[in-house]
Parts: structure tokens; sequence; C-alpha cells
């Protein structure tokens, strides 16, 4: 089933559900050249995207400690030939250096996050610095553009804290002094002519967003993680963005406690509100969507 002849017939928060025919659960697909690209949502901000030009990865995380056991492993990957790393806190990086050692792929991160993975294991010789002054992977037409994380908020992190016990808590503090953030990038890539913006935390500033908007997106893929009203921050930056498709992200409860589910319903209502144009394509999580 072709997506974009169902998109153009349906409305925002309608197109997850007469799609999902078009959703397939099984993780090692062969690359269909039937369609422009297919997408399997990974958990998190982790996708596998595989178009004619070959078979890209972005943040892929797979442990999810005591969340929804993913089907994936680092065997998974095997036909990735590059990841691109958004920023460096855990639920982006954790898993990068064991796929890496069981692939060819080559590694694109920034500054810290690139020096970080290299600590962990990840081969110096498989990282590639992702500047955003050139192009970094031409087939693609994939560059990178330096962003900011999105702000957490203090009722998110007192309600994180009220669901973490003590324990938990020091895991937390952990990863957090483990995983530093450093530079946070997005990625823009095209696939048979449909541009796609990566987006791996919504911090987006309006000058920013305003120049994404002139990129002429086709498909959004937008981050619901990191503030209480999340919702509300990523409907306004998709309004100014205008993409043609949004689909959300990391909107999953990955390592419970210290994580949530967001609804993407609540997000649905509010682009609705805002007068979105376009559509919004939901892909359940660990499955594979063609578009």
């Amino acid at each position: 089933m072709q997506i974009d002849n169902h998109l153009k017939t349906t409305k925002t928060g309608n197109a997850a559900q007469l799609l999902s025919k078009s959703f397939s659960p099984v993780v090692n697909r062969k690359l269909c050249y039937c369609f422009p690209m297919d997408l399997t949502w990974l958990g998190t901000a982790g996708f596998i995207i595989k178009g004619q030009q070959g078979i890209i990865a972005f943040d892929p995380f797979i442990s999810r400690g005591t969340g929804a056991k993913s089907p994936f492993t680092a065997k998974s990957f095997a036909d990735v030939e590059a990841m691109f790393i958004g920023h460096g806190h855990f639920d982006h990086t954790y898993d990068v250096p064991e796929i890496a050692l069981n692939t060819e792929a080559k590694v694109f991160a920034p500054g810290l996050t690139g020096l970080m993975l290299k600590l962990r294991g990840l081969p110096s010789d498989r990282l590639v610095h992702a500047s955003n002054e050139e192009m970094l992977l031409k087939k693609f037409n994939l560059r990178a553009y330096k962003s900011s994380h999105a702000k957490f908020d203090l009722p998110l992190v007192y309600s994180t804290l009220k669901r973490c016990k003590l324990g938990d808590c020091a895991k937390l503090c952990g990863l957090g002094f483990g995983y530093p953030k450093g530079m946070v990038q997005t990625y823009s890539f095209e696939i048979k002519n449909k541009k796609i913006l990566f987006i791996s935390s919504a911090g987006c500033t309006e000058k920013e967003l305003l120049m994404y908007r002139n990129l002429e997106i086709d498909y959004l893929l937008a981050p619901l993680q990191g503030h209480t009203h999340i919702q509300e921050i990523v409907a306004k930056q998709t309004m100014i963005i205008n993409p043609k498709v949004v689909i959300p992200h990391h909107h999953d409860d990955f390592y419970p406690p210290i994580s949530q589910s967001i609804s993407v319903e609540v997000f649905k209502d509010k682009l609705k509100h805002l007068g979105f144009k376009g559509n919004v394509l939901e892909i359940p999580l660990f499955h594979s969507c063609d578009i």
C-alpha cells in the first residue's frame, strides 16, 4: 500500500488508523524498491530508514531497561551503512558502540558525543565528525544542523523523581553524568525527492524552525519528550516547519520509571486546534511503515 495516496484523503489524527495495514512488526525486512522509503521505529528517537540509496539509522537505543523488550539486537543493523547521532544522552547513544561492532557502519556524531562513544568502545576508524558545515552523506543529500535540547521543566523533574525510588534516582544521576548531552543536532536528508527532517530533541529556536520551513519538508520526525507541555511545544514547532506529514517519536515509556508514555492523541488535538493542514502518521512501537 502506498501511503501518500491515503494521506491525500485523510485529515490530521486519522492517518495512523487508516494506514495501520501498512505497518509491519517484522524486524529484518528485505529492502523493497516498490516504495520510496521504509521507516522502522525502534522506540525513543531511534529509526532505521531504507531507501534505494541504501540504509541508514538514527539514535538507535534498544536496551530499554525494564521497558517493553525490543525485538531488535545489534545484528538487526547488519545492512546499515551509517548511523547519525542527534545528541549524547544515554537513550540516544548507549547501544551505539555495540551496534557498530556488529556492522561496518560509520557513526556520525558531533564533538563531545563522538569522544564519549570512543571511550565506550566505538573504534576510532568508525567515527566521523558530524559537521554542520558540509554534506555528510552525498547520496542522501544528508546534512546536519546545530540545534538545542528541550529544557526539562520543574514539574517534569518533580514528577519523574516522584515515580523513582532511591535506587532509581541514583541510576538517573549516573546516566545523566555518564552520558552528557553534548552538541544537539538535527538532520535533513532526501529519498526519491522526498525531504525528511529528523529532530532528536524539541529545543529548536524560532530562527532554526524558520530555516527548516524554507527546506519545504515532506516528512518531519518530531520528538515528544522532555517537557510537561511537550505536545503543545512540538505542535507549535510543526506549524512553523509546515511539513506535509509529521511522524511523532520518542513518546514511548522507554526506560521506566525514569521515563513515561506521552499521549500522541493530545499532540494531534493540539495540531488540530492550531489548524495544521498536514497529516499525522503514528508508527506503532517496533513497527515498520512503507511511505
